[in-house]
């Protein structure tokens, strides 16, 4: 696996160093763009469909799509309409198209122009079923066992298909066929997590046009005490995504244009957009870059901004900061390929305890986490933790994420299993008391995303190692 991973640093290093050559580093031009999105897509459906497909014993795969109806791959498959057919033929995934295939590349077999335009809705009204015969054949003829349809009760990016186009699609098959129907939501998963050298390489360019901007935003070259407010950082970094052509970046838990977080000099915590800056106010920035439209990024950094006098961060939050340091040292050595969202959990849990924290699960309901937190960390100097390890890539992190999430709130994945490759978002809080704020826990939460291989946890960008100064 070393020249595997010596190979992504390789590749990431010429494909920026080729990205900087353009007036703003890391954007790329319309075609090259073009250029990477075809490459992961032929790569995907080359290096990682078969393995998904054969591994969730899947024969064949029929995706549905209609056009005006978004198709939560698109990442993968482009604009498609109609059904995309992938059959297991023991020495190849046979690629056949109905309608039309987007950006699926080296398609085998295409159906018919008449089945296109019934696809489309031309002539609905007096449209003849027996266009679809030919879609009939076709699967009866490799007489599949399994037939995997888009459709899931839980995962959201698995269930494109709507309630008309299954009815309709049983009615092509069948019964016999029909009988045949699962959902495709592990091939899906699998399919998605599983990543090519080239989709890693790419997320590493979209951590770095992030952190850069990201820490640039935490810094007296954006905030002056008493003048900013949280919007206007926010914005700041709004337009830096725009003068790099990332007009997609998105923006967590604000309808602003994510503003930073910020718990104030006099101990409360504010979300107002429309709050200043002080002096001893100490902030949380949570933002992401949607990078070439495939990849999402989702991590934070923390910043102090210093009173008058003061050079360097005030030692209650320092060793708020310390502890949480620590507590990912422990939580990195339990995350391991081949093992259950679950179970990892249940490790964390033990190796945090073992080390003297106290486990303060998040539940992500607000204030209700923090009233939990305060009676469980109630008369000691013991720190609490809480673990929100989700997958990341193609994700915002949301509750709709696809792949092995380690949560307490996110269970339905738990019986998913780390894999190779498995790029995901190293999420943390660590709860600690503040002598001059009794009763109050200082929360640090600590948020990165890196890469789950062989070796372990591995960084793909440089981690939150201090709290970034504002003077």
């Amino acid at each position: 696996m070393t020249s595997r991973i010596m190979l992504v640093l390789t590749l990431t290093s010429t494909i920026f160093a080729s990205a900087t050559a353009h007036a703003q580093p890391g954007v790329h031009t319309a075609k090259t763009s073009a250029e990477v999105l075809d490459l992961i897509r032929k790569e995907k459906l080359d290096l990682i469909l078969p393995g998904a497909m054969r591994d969730n014993n899947v024969d064949m795969w029929i995706h549905v799509t209609r056009t005006g109806d978004p198709d939560p791959l698109y990442p993968h498959f482009g604009s498609t309409s109609g059904y995309l057919i992938f059959t297991d033929r023991g020495d190849k995934i046979e690629r056949a198209v109905f309608g039309r295939g987007g950006a699926v590349a080296n398609i085998d077999i295409r159906g018919s122009r008449a089945i296109s335009r019934a696809v489309e809705g031309y002539d609905y009204r007096t449209q003849d079923p027996s266009v679809y015969d030919e879609l009939t054949n076709f699967v009866a003829e490799r007489d599949p066992q399994t037939i995997a349809v888009n459709f899931s009760d839980w995962l959201a990016i698995a269930d494109g298909i709507s309630y008309t186009q299954y009815k309709k699609l049983e009615t092509i098959l069948g019964p016999k066929y029909s009988e045949r129907i699962v959902s495709a939501e592990n091939l899906i998963t699998d399919f998605r997590v599983r990543r090519t050298i080239r989709e890693v390489a790419g997320m590493i360019e979209a951590l770095e046009i992030h952190r850069q901007i990201l820490e640039r935003s935490l810094s007296n070259e954006v905030i002056t005490p008493g003048v900013t407010t949280r919007a206007d950082v926010g914005w700041w970094v709004k337009e830096q995504f725009y003068k790099r052509g990332l007009t997609k970046g998105y923006n967590t838990r604000t309808g602003t244009p994510g503003v930073v977080y910020s718990a104030v000099s006099d101990e409360s915590t504010t979300r107002s957009p429309d709050y200043v800056l002080q002096r001893g106010d100490f902030l949380s920035f949570d933002n992401g870059v949607r990078y070439l439209d495939y990849y999402q990024t989702d991590f934070k950094r923390n910043a102090y901004i210093m009173r008058e006098g003061e050079t360097s961060v005030p030692a209650p939050i320092q060793l708020a900061f310390d502890r949480a340091m620590d507590a990912r040292k422990i939580i990195r050595t339990q995350i391991k390929v081949g093992k259950t969202a679950g179970q990892t959990l249940a490790d964390i849990i033990d190796a945090l305890e073992a080390a003297d924290y106290i486990y303060t699960p998040f539940t992500d309901r607000s204030p209700e986490d923090y009233e939990n937190l305060q009676r469980a960390l109630a008369d000691t100097d013991r720190s609490g933790f809480s673990i929100d390890l989700h997958s990341e890539g193609n994700n915002n992190g949301g509750m709709e994420t696809v792949g092995p999430s380690v949560a307490a709130f996110r269970s339905d994945r738990d019986h998913l299993v780390i894999q190779e490759n498995n790029l995901f978002s190293f999420e943390f809080l660590v709860n600690t008391n503040h002598p001059d704020r009794p009763g109050r826990p200082r929360v640090l939460n600590i948020e990165g995303n890196h890469i789950v291989t062989s070796r372990g946890v591995e960084f793909l960008h440089p981690p939150t190692e201090r709290i970034l100064l504002i003077h």
